[in-house]
């Protein structure tokens, strides 16, 4: 039997872009029901919070294959998903100051927060960015 190819960035990047669209649409879903009743800070608030149970539960163990699953590193992802919530909310909140669409506001926080959390958790899986 062959050997495993060892886990790259691009089979990490389809794992994380499949967990991510799950984690993406539970969020998204929340943020949308959540507007009529809020304003749009608090309901991207909620959606983050329910964000972060599913990184550190999900992402050590099915996305970043190979790396680290301890519970530290569990909880790094939450503190990472913590840091980049609060890049978001300042994105967020100054793309809805400045375009006046909240929806688009979030979208393209949404690209913006992908992309800082999909690099820093191939960093803290011991896998480095790259």
């Amino acid at each position: 039997m062959p050997a495993r190819a060892p886990e790259t960035a691009v089979a990490d990047a389809l794992r994380f872009l499949v967990a991510g669209a799950v984690n993406t649409a539970l969020t998204a879903a929340i943020y949308f029901v959540g507007l009529p009743f809020m304003s749009p800070a608090f309901a991207y608030s909620i959606a983050w919070v329910v964000g972060i149970c599913f990184v550190m539960i999900v992402y050590p163990e099915r996305v970043y294959v190979g790396g680290s699953r301890s519970s530290r590193t569990r909880l790094l992802f939450g503190a990472l998903a913590v840091a980049v919530f609060f890049v978001g909310l300042v994105t967020l909140r100054l793309l809805v100051a400045a375009i006046g669409d909240p929806r688009i506001a979030f979208l393209m926080t949404l690209a913006i927060t992908t992309v800082l959390n999909f690099l820093g958790g191939r960093a803290l899986s011991g896998k480095g960015p790259w």
